[in-house]
């Protein structure tokens, strides 16, 4: 797997799971053949020491913040202008992850898709990409983004976990779609259905680490090198060399999230 150009577009090597190895995961990213990764803030917490690690990372990590959907019981629910405010770096080049999740709160929610249209509008002001998060609910989470021209801006559907139809639904709506290691086990087979009718060109690579480590890896803690091993996958069911289906990730990603060529070295 080495020799390849690999972006790893959502991560979260700022979560505790990293905390003894950090510096030694990006080195191995960095080895790995990865021209850099986003990495995605949850909550307030996480977004001051997010901030330190991309400072210390230029040009090669670059960051992300929303308020998660997952997390209904908050202190504060950030307004408009405070999402705003979180993503205004330059190094932070998207608002997410927002959306929708069905799988720890059923629906109706309405507190969550008020969040998320604060989001999406924060996204619009900052002409940055959105990064979703729709656990059981991409398809309804695609509705709000067509209703709210969200595809002017970008989103991607991060960890795709649906059919070929949603994906068709969320590419019409203009967005991207985040393929992960979930795709690469074996009872996925409406993923990999899926992932096979996507354009190259519409895809984003991702690990979503350290979760859904992929194959051969399951079971260990996922890091954004494990990324070659999805892109392997992917570029097994587009019937293309693994180089390629890296390069264009990479190129996908790069594209998105409006970022500068790699630097140089990387």
């Amino acid at each position: 797997m080495t020799g390849m150009r690999l972006f790893d577009s959502h991560c979260h090597i700022n979560s505790k799971e990293f905390d003894e190895d950090r510096e030694e995961v990006i080195a191995r990213m960095k080895e790995s053949g990865l021209t850099g990764a986003v990495v995605i803030g949850c909550e307030d917490p996480e977004l001051k020491p997010l901030r330190a690690l991309l400072s210390q990372h230029p040009g090669y990590l670059w960051g992300a913040w929303a308020l998660h959907p997952e997390y209904q019981d908050v202190d504060h629910e950030p307004t408009v202008e405070e999402i705003c405010s979180a993503n205004a770096d330059p190094n932070f080049v998207a608002v997410g992850e927002t959306g929708l999740d069905y799988y720890w709160h059923k629906p109706p929610c309405p507190w969550q898709v008020e969040r998320f249209l604060r989001h999406i509008e924060a996204a619009k002001r900052l002409g940055k990409p959105l990064i979703i998060h729709a656990r059981d609910a991409e398809s309804e989470a695609v509705d709000i983004l067509k209703s709210e021209n969200a595809g002017e801006t970008g989103f991607v559907l991060h960890c795709f976990s649906s059919t070929a139809e949603v994906a068709k639904k969320a590419l019409d709506a203009g967005g991207m779609i985040g393929i992960n290691g979930n795709m690469t086990f074996k009872r996925s087979v409406a993923i990999q259905d899926a992932c096979a009718a996507i354009p190259m060109d519409r895809i984003l690579a991702e690990t979503d680490c350290p979760y859904l480590a992929p194959v051969p890896k399951r079971g260990r803690r996922n890091e954004p090198s494990f990324v070659a091993y999805t892109v392997a996958k992917i570029a097994a069911l587009h019937q293309i060399a693994a180089e390629e289906a890296a390069r264009m990730t990479e190129a996908n990603a790069r594209r998105f999230f409006r970022l500068p060529p790699p630097v140089s070295g990387e």
